[in-house]
């Protein structure tokens, strides 16, 4: 029985304890518990006879889920079981829900019948795909030993997620896909803004990309129990379930500093594309647990050959997902969680990996935070460990905030101490898909540099809006407050970056 039908139920028994009741004292006690108990029916019911919402309280599976990241195919209609004679494609249609531009698209009469074979793709087949290519500039307000200032990259990005079947009896299973390139535009493919700027180990571009053209993701997913229970196997991306913020996990359209994609503290096998296996289970509306094995020698430019090494990265995350209420009276969600990392290939293992591999050492950050470590390249296995905590919370309908806090043993990652703060207000102008967010990230070096580095202040702050219904456009601001190396003075790094999706 629900506490609103207990709550409607509750008179009638206090009406009769009152008959039964002779006790001056006593019937002034049951009058009291009997109008506390008509108003606290009268609130808790709505006209529908269905109880209200109430806050704070635990989201429900599916918020459960989303937060996780338990829903890897946005919902798409299965291949299998085929559903009849497929609608008809009209590739000249035009979008149902406009992104509310500033201008005209351009692009218009080329991407509309791309978008359209999409939407037909995800109703029929099942097959969700995205193509988009993201061009960033930076100019950086001085260097260390006169390097270069001003630097470009460009990344291609082509995904699919294709759901094949989903039958009670044998779950909900497909498979997740990405191929990406990418290019240095001005530089050569060692250069990185961060290690110029006397920023290293902190990488200020997430976006570079100079591996090789490949498959980064190539994983089968599949679901049981009411898609409370996911597992993920193949080539996957342990941030994609591990640390994952909502507001600051995509160096395309938010904060384009590392601090900001996944708690650095973990290792650099959490950044990376590598050979791994994920569970993600929701016991209760909630809660979930996530957990991740990855193979800490894989790469995005390396198969599944290493596999079977020795070498290990695993991690478990703990997470509550609460619904409170927010400060304009809307009801905000949070991912608030706990993880533990460890790995038995430490920073000696991984330089080795880098010695052998050139700039494509699959360490998800490049040689940014390999650079200057006084550590034996040494294949020998040394257990680390580490651990995080996230509170990602909503504090109005368009206003979010998130604070992470990692730490770790010197061998597990180049950076041992780690706290960033990040605020994002969204459609503060009113249009779709526009955001300003800015961050804070403090970061400690671990002490196995030859040459001591300072700890590391960084101020982000960028504004994103929708130019044409194909292009964002998000100027972009970050201020090392205090850098690694050289002068200990800010510098300040200024970057325009440009995201065409077809």
């Amino acid at each position: 029985m629900s506490w609103a039908v207990e709550a409607a139920h509750g008179p009638l028994l206090l009406a009769g304890w009152l008959v039964a009741v002779k006790d001056r004292r006593m019937n002034s006690i049951m009058h009291a518990g009997l109008i506390a108990t008509l108003a606290h029916a009268s609130i808790g019911v709505a006209e529908d006879e269905r109880a209200e919402s109430r806050t704070p309280r635990l989201a429900d599976v599916d918020r459960t889920r989303y937060a996780a990241d338990g829903n890897p195919d946005g919902g798409s209609e299965p291949f299998f079981p085929f559903r009849g004679q497929a609608s008809p494609l009209d590739v000249t249609a035009t979008r149902s829900e406009p992104l509310d531009p500033l201008f005209p698209d351009p692009l218009g009469p080329l991407v509309r019948p791309l978008r359209n074979i999409g939407d037909w793709t995800r109703d029929e087949l099942g097959l969700e795909w995205n193509v988009f290519y993201t061009l960033l500039f930076q100019h950086a307000s001085r260097s260390v030993d006169e390097q270069p200032r001003d630097a470009g990259t460009g990344r291609l990005d082509l995904g699919f997620n294709w759901v094949l079947f989903d039958d009670p009896s044998v779950g909900r299973g497909g498979v997740g896909f990405l191929l990406r390139s990418g290019v240095e535009l001005g530089q050569p493919d060692s250069y990185t803004i961060g290690a110029a700027v006397g920023a290293a180990p902190v990488n200020l571009n997430a976006l570079q990309w100079t591996y090789p053209t490949s498959p980064d993701l190539l994983y089968w997913h599949q679901s049981w129990c009411d898609e409370r229970v996911t597992a993920s196997v193949g080539k996957i991306h342990p941030n994609q379930f591990i640390q994952l913020s909502r507001i600051a996990n995509d160096e395309s359209r938010q904060f384009l500093a590392c601090p900001f994609d996944g708690l650095n503290t973990l290792g650099s096998s959490l950044g990376t594309y590598t050979g791994g296996a994920a569970l993600q289970v929701v016991p209760t509306d909630g809660l979930y647990v996530n957990t991740v094995w990855a193979d800490p020698n894989g790469g995005p430019d390396r198969g599944l050959g290493t596999i079977g090494d020795g070498g290990w990265w695993a991690a478990m995350q703990l997470g509550l997902v609460p619904v409170l209420e927010g400060l304009d009276g809307s009801e905000v969600e949070g991912n608030w969680n706990i993880v533990f990392a460890g790995t038995n290939q430490s920073l000696s293992t991984a330089l080795l990996g880098a010695t052998n591999s050139g700039t494509s050492n699959g360490s998800g950050f490049g040689n940014t935070l390999l650079d200057g470590l006084e550590v034996p390249s040494s294949s020998e296995s040394t257990e680390e460990w580490g651990w995080g905590a996230m509170i990602e919370q909503g504090i109005a309908s368009d206003l979010d905030v998130l604070l992470q806090y990692g730490s770790s043993t010197n061998g597990m990652s180049a950076i041992d101490r780690q706290f960033n703060a990040v605020l994002q207000w969204t459609r503060p102008l009113g249009r779709r898909d526009e955001a300003i967010g800015i961050g804070y990230s403090w970061s400690r070096p671990t002490d196995l540099y030859a040459e001591p580095r300072r700890e590391v202040q960084l101020v982000e702050a960028y504004y994103r809006i929708q130019l044409t219904d194909s292009m964002q456009i998000s100027p972009d601001l970050q201020v090392l407050l205090r850098p690694a190396t050289g002068p200990d003075r800010p510098v300040y790094v200024f970057g325009i970056r440009l995201k065409t999706t077809f």
